[in-house]
């Protein structure tokens, strides 16, 4: 079971007076944290394959699914990138659609994007990759 809560300033279940606030519980194996421009937190369940939202103020739902997601990026309009652990990127849309949109070659450990808008990638074999939006190939 997957539960978010956000609490007030004064404490609460599973908040301590002046402790830090619960945002979700039971996302196990989960693969990165990443907030959009809204204030909706993404995380990644590796061994269900499901990207988890949780929209400020409510409850974890199912995103996308992508087999095996290792790491998380949001763009400024909030494009959500998700790398695999077969060096796959894909890029989720705010309206659900899932697309591959570059293959690096080995497993993905670190996604960002940089002040142009270009996607930067960590592979496992110890490789920063930058992608530009122009080498962006969507596909199904």
């Amino acid at each position: 079971m997957i539960t978010a809560t956000l609490l007030g300033a004064t404490g609460g279940p599973g908040r301590a007076q002046g402790g830090p606030r619960v945002v979700g519980t039971g996302l196990a194996g989960t693969a990165g944290l990443v907030l959009d421009v809204r204030g909706y937190a993404y995380t990644a369940d590796r061994a269900a394959g499901k990207i988890l939202c949780v929209p400020p103020g409510g409850e974890p739902m199912v995103y996308a699914r992508v087999d095996s997601p290792t790491a998380l990026a949001v763009d400024r309009l909030r494009t959500l990138f998700v790398g695999t652990a077969s060096g796959d990127i894909f890029a989720v849309t705010p309206d659900g659609a899932v697309s591959r949109i570059f293959r690096c070659g080995n497993p993905v450990s670190g996604l960002d994007i940089d002040r142009d808008g270009n996607l930067l990638a960590a592979t496992g074999k110890g490789a920063i990759i930058r992608v530009t939006r122009d080498e962006f190939r969507f596909s199904r």
